[in-house]
C-alpha cells in the first residue's frame, strides 16, 4: 500500500510549520492548540509533547507500511495540521515501530507509554450489530490480545479496557457498515479506538453514538 505524502498534504504541513514559527516555536503551538486529543502513532508521550516536538516532516507517514499514519488535515484546530494521526482504513497497527525509528525530533520515542499501547477500543452500542440484534462476533474473533474482547450471555461484545492495546484491528474489521441499514443518527462502525487521554476513554464501558460524539465536541470546546 502506498503511503506517499500528497503535494497538498505537504503544502499544508509546510504552512502549519510556518505558522508555528510565527507563533514563536512549537511550544507556543502546543499552548495554542484546542483540547481535543487525537489518536497518535506509537511513541507519542502526550498530545502536548507531540505538538511541542513534531516538525511536520511527514517521515512517519512515509514509513508506515500499512498506510495508517496520516497527516492531520486542514481544520479549525490549526496547530495540529500536518501532525500524525492514525486512521484504521487500510490496516491496523502491529507496533512495527518504523514511525518511531524515523522520527528526527523525539516527538515519537520508545520511552513513551504509547510505544506498547496506543489507545483503547470503545464499543458503540447503537451502531454495533451484536448489541442491536445479535449474531456478529467479528471484533471478538479478530482481536489479537487474548480475552480482551469477550461476549456476554446475550452475545454482545465487551472490551477489557485494561488489556486493550488499541491496535485497531477490531475497528478495521467491524462489518457494521455493510450489515446495518444506513442511519444518520448512529456512527458507521460499532467500535472505535480512542486515545487513552481522550474524554471518551475516561468513560468506562460502551457508549452510544450520541455520547461518543458529544464527548468529542466537549473535548474540542464546541459545547
Amino acid at each position: 500500500m502506498s503511503s506517499e505524502v500528497t503535494r497538498r498534504q505537504f503544502c499544508a504541513a509546510g504552512g502549519a510549520a510556518a505558522v508555528v514559527a510565527a507563533l514563536g516555536g512549537t511550544g507556543a503551538a502546543a499552548r495554542a492548540a484546542g483540547g481535543e486529543v487525537y489518536l497518535r502513532p506509537p511513541g507519542a508521550a502526550s498530545e502536548a509533547h507531540l505538538l511541542a516536538r513534531c516538525d511536520r516532516c511527514q517521515r512517519c507517514v512515509q514509513a508506515c507500511p500499512y498506510n495508517l499514519v496520516q497527516p492531520r488535515p486542514l481544520s479549525w484546530d490549526f496547530p495540529t495540521v500536518g501532525t500524525p494521526e492514525l486512521i484504521f482504513r487500510e490496516g491496523y497497527c502491529d507496533f512495527c515501530m518504523l514511525c518511531v525509528d524515523v522520527c528526527p525530533t523525539g516527538a515519537l520515542s520508545y520511552e513513551a507509554p504509547t510505544a506498547e499501547n496506543i489507545g483503547v477500543a470503545k464499543l458503540i452500542s447503537d451502531a454495533c450489530v451484536a448489541w442491536d440484534w445479535g449474531g456478529c462476533t467479528v471484533c471478538a474473533d479478530v482481536c489479537p490480545v487474548e480475552d480482551t474482547v469477550t461476549l456476554d450471555e446475550h452475545g454482545r461484545p465487551h472490551v477489557d479496557e485494561a488489556r486493550c492495546n488499541g491496535c485497531g484491528l477490531c475497528e478495521l474489521e467491524c462489518p457494521a457498515p455493510s450489515l446495518r441499514a444506513y442511519d444518520p443518527a448512529t456512527l458507521p462502525k460499532g467500535i472505535y479506538v480512542a486515545s487513552r487521554q481522550s474524554a471518551a476513554a475516561a468513560v468506562p464501558g460502551a457508549l452510544t453514538s450520541a455520547e461518543y460524539e458529544a464527548l468529542h465536541r466537549k473535548e474540542a470546546g464546541h459545547e
